[in-house]
């Protein structure tokens, strides 16, 4: 709003300007930036009263002490004015284009003209009373004095979250205030509009507002700024002396400081890819994908957060993170980045809290793309400890190989409970499909005391004499040297076999020889005519096959 009633512009004393503070860190909360503006406009000389809330569900993120304080509109009224015409007549739909385009008007240039023609006496008590807005009334000195109705910053973030949602308003209004001029109306060539929100970059919307209508405040200028950024509605609203500035500059400070300012993610939270359309649950502070709003009964206000910001977030879920599937209630704990399954909460001494989840992130873990979030296996390396009997494993080739004492590995290291079942259940089809029974063939086992390595081919170890006939060192999973020597059925130690399944084939490296495992014996296969075709195999040295049964490691296979 343009007043021109004598107040003295003192700008060349107070231009204490506000760009030497520099731009605001980005890992401000609301909180913290709210504070930094405030403590800014006060080394300026400016009283501040702001509020900032979510855009995505009204939620206060941050506020002023005094963002309860009555202030003078000024020109913010006018949102209250567009808003108030928008319902006269039933809506934006039904409201005559003639009308709108003149609050397009009022709103773009802030025009005063425009404004004193429309006002009415009931336009701030309508809107007041639908949005809630129980600070905000007219000014009390004489009737149309608009300049003087008395806001506060909650009421202004209160007023645009709800009338934003307001289907009768929002769809107009929202977009309207992101076409605010950088200058005003006016016979005097305007005033400079460009502070605040309007002087921001990215996604923002803003009516601005100024001139000396709080007279029962000292000081009683003001340079306000309302609207909103990609995530927030803001109000800025600022009392000074010096006006109009420094409070221009002190208000595009705050306005700044805010737009960069992020809220702290936490568990249960949406995010919502802000180019491609992808949308996320973290749960252990990790992005979980979202196939499908049906798995949580529809759509939620989500956050909207550049690839480049989620690829920053944890790859996969906190160890020991609990999750649900809500679909059917499948509870798993996640470990080495998988989810264990868990079945029953008797497991853990009583129900822990969970985070849904869409079950496909689940089923489809580790398939790729946006399902690397999860991984259907718990990483090699990972240590297990069975509840209710303190039994330690360690995962190599997705399956839980026993460690029946630490000093293979130097000293007891971190594990993760997980329920004894998904253990002894491991790979039986369905929920306990997230851990093998047995490594996968080709995984390379290796014995932290001696070195030695072995390859798994059918559940057993077989011993690899050279690396030369794999191409070269290969990584390997460290296991408790007594899972190998003690390979067998018995429990525990039956997460390795002693000698390979039977139907096995195996295949002889250098050579290139094929072998067929019957009872522990390799035996040589001259075609696989006999088996329908060629098999699936593992490379193994031939050394370890021509030594079959003649001691030490050599003893998985028979001679």
């Amino acid at each position: 709003m343009r007043k021109t009633l004598g107040v003295m512009i003192v700008v060349m004393l107070t231009m204490l300007m506000v760009s030497a503070t520099g731009a605001p860190a980005s890992a401000q909360t609301p909180s913290q930036a709210v504070s930094a503006a405030a403590q800014v406009a006060a080394r300026n000389g400016v009283t501040t009263f702001i509020s900032v809330v979510d855009r995505s569900n009204g939620a206060v993120l941050a506020h002023t002490g005094n963002s309860g304080a009555q202030v003078g509109s000024e020109s913010i009224m006018k949102l209250f004015l567009a808003g108030y015409y928008l319902l006269l007549y039933g809506g934006y739909r039904a409201t005559p284009q003639s009308v709108k385009d003149r609050l397009a008007y009022m709103l773009k240039y802030s025009d005063d003209d425009t404004a004193s023609s429309l006002f009415t006496d009931s336009a701030i008590p309508t809107v007041a009373a639908r949005y809630g807005l129980g600070s905000t009334i007219n000014a009390t000195d004489r009737s149309g004095h608009w300049g003087a109705a008395r806001i506060t910053a909650d009421d202004m973030t209160r007023f645009l979250y709800r009338a934003g949602k307001d289907s009768a308003v929002g769809p107009w209004l929202i977009p309207a205030l992101a076409n605010t001029a950088r200058t005003g109306s006016g016979a005097d060539g305007g005033f400079s509009q460009y502070f605040g929100l309007n002087a921001l970059g990215g996604v923002h919307g803003s009516k601005q507002g100024w001139g000396c209508d709080s007279f029962w405040t000292d000081p009683h200028c003001a340079v306000h700024s309302v609207g909103y950024t990609d995530r927030y509605f803001v109000a800025v609203l600022q009392l000074s002396g010096g006006y109009p500035d420094p409070m221009r500059s002190t208000a595009t400070n705050s306005a700044r400081t805010i737009q960069q300012s992020r809220t702290a993610l936490v568990d249960g939270d949406f995010i919502c890819d802000s180019s491609r359309r992808y949308v996320y649950r973290m749960a252990g502070g990790a992005p979980i994908y979202v196939s499908s709003w049906n798995v949580f009964g529809g759509a939620h206000p989500c956050r909207p957060m550049s690839p480049t910001e989620i690829g920053r977030l944890r790859v996969y879920p906190a160890e020991g993170t609990f999750l649900r599937d809500p679909i059917s209630g499948a509870v798993y704990r996640v470990a080495g980045g998988a989810p264990v399954y868990v079945s029953t909460w008797g497991a853990f001494g009583g129900s822990h809290r969970t985070i849904d989840i869409d079950p496909a992130a689940v089923r489809r873990a580790g398939s790729g793309g946006v399902y690397n979030h999860l991984r259907y296996l718990p990483a090699d390396g990972t240590f297990l400890r069975g509840t209710r009997t303190g039994a330690v494993f360690r995962v190599a080739g997705g399956a839980p190989v026993y460690v029946s004492s630490w000093g293979a590995f130097g000293r007891a290291q971190p594990t993760i409970d997980v329920d004894l079942a998904a253990l002894d259940r491991a790979g039986s089809g369905g929920v306990y499909n997230h851990l093998r029974y047995r490594p996968a063939d080709g995984t390379f086992l290796r014995l932290p005391t001696t070195g030695s390595v072995f390859r798994v081919a059918g559940g057993a170890p077989l011993y690899v004499t050279a690396w030369t006939v794999f191409g070269g060192t290969q990584p390997t999973v460290g296991v408790d040297p007594a899972a190998v020597n003690r390979a067998s059925n018995v429990h525990y130690y039956d997460h390795l076999l002693y000698y390979p399944q039977n139907g096995t084939f195996v295949r002889g490296q250098p050579g290139n020889a094929v072998y067929r495992i019957s009872s522990g014996k390799p035996t040589y296969v001259p075609s696989w005519a006999p088996y329908g075709g060629p098999q699936p195999t593992t490379q193994i040295t031939q050394t370890t096959i021509d030594r079959a049964g003649s001691g030490g490691y050599f003893n998985h296979l028979v001679r």
